[in-house]
């Protein structure tokens, strides 16, 4: 896994969710009538109820949450980020005073689900296509504000990040080629991989544009992205295309398919219910 931590905008979107949680005065009515903000240290349980394993991911999250209260706590975790938590496990424990631990509650378990979500189904695609090449992708399609967090999740499943947004990749797609009249004039407006700095992704729909690219484009392009094919067309276009230049295949991708795809030798899969179709896992907090 890459190197990573919490950016500005992670931070934005934990203070976001806290202040939801407990509005513009930063406070939990019902603790504050009960407790009185007395110091009572205790110890909390998150536990995964979740009916098969799941990976974890959010050690971070939790430490970035729990920092806004400004009381001092421990972590002690049983399982390192990627790992798999047998069903019915204890993840780790808090150390915190109770009130925290009541307030940061809800915040930390939104958080933890998602992301372990998504981790876990990257990993089940991983587990699927272990006997081959493939690379497992994400994608664009994430929760808005929080695409740092789930690219992050899916690297936990042992998934790699496509790109993450329009600035860092040139990437030519169907609507760049019809507005332009042809893939041969979209190609002519790349700059040559000598002039950039950028990676160079191009997208095709059929033999025609895919040895449009192999003729007009080697010079330019990274990556050809093999969009929506039958698994017949996607084999022939990864013949074209080995020793060459790598491929991408996109669309409609699942766990039901994803072995046939990765079997016809094509070297990535970019899918994108691994961030807009994972569902929440089932993680709880015992105080």
């Amino acid at each position: 896994m890459s190197r990573w931590k919490l950016n500005n905008t992670d931070r934005q979107l934990i203070e976001m969710a806290l202040q939801e949680d407990l509005g513009p005065n930063f406070q939990d009515v019902t603790t504050l009538c009960l407790f009185n903000n007395q110091p009572l240290p205790r110890e909390a349980k998150i536990i995964s109820k979740h009916k098969t394993a799941v990976i974890f991911c959010g050690t971070a999250i939790i430490t970035a949450i729990l920092d806004y209260f400004n009381t001092p706590f421990v972590i002690h975790s049983h399982f390192q980020e990627g790992a798999l938590i047998p069903p019915q496990s204890e993840i780790l424990v808090l150390q915190c005073q109770a009130s925290t631990l009541l307030m940061a509650e809800r915040t930390i378990l939104n958080f933890l689900r998602r992301l372990c979500a998504i981790a876990t189904l990257t990993h089940a695609f991983v587990e699927k296509v272990k006997p081959t090449q493939l690379k497992i992708l994400d994608t664009r399609k994430t929760t808005p504000g929080w695409r740092h967090l789930e690219k992050y999740a899916v690297q936990c499943g042992g998934g790699v990040n496509h790109r993450l947004g329009l600035y860092d990749t040139y990437m030519i797609k169907d609507t760049h080629v019809d507005l332009l009249g042809g893939m041969e004039q979209a190609l002519k407006k790349l700059p040559c991989k000598e002039s950039n700095t950028l990676p160079v992704i191009v997208e095709v729909r059929s033999l025609q544009e895919l040895q449009t690219v192999l003729n007009h484009g080697q010079n330019k392009v990274d990556r050809i992205l093999l969009d929506n094919m039958s698994p017949e067309l996607l084999a022939e276009c990864v013949k074209l295309c080995k020793n060459i230049i790598p491929t991408e295949a996109s669309g409609n991708l699942s766990l039901e398919n994803i072995l046939a795809v990765a079997e016809s030798g094509v070297n990535y899969a970019s899918i994108g219910m691994l961030t807009h179709s994972a569902n929440s896992v089932d993680i709880s907090m015992q105080i």
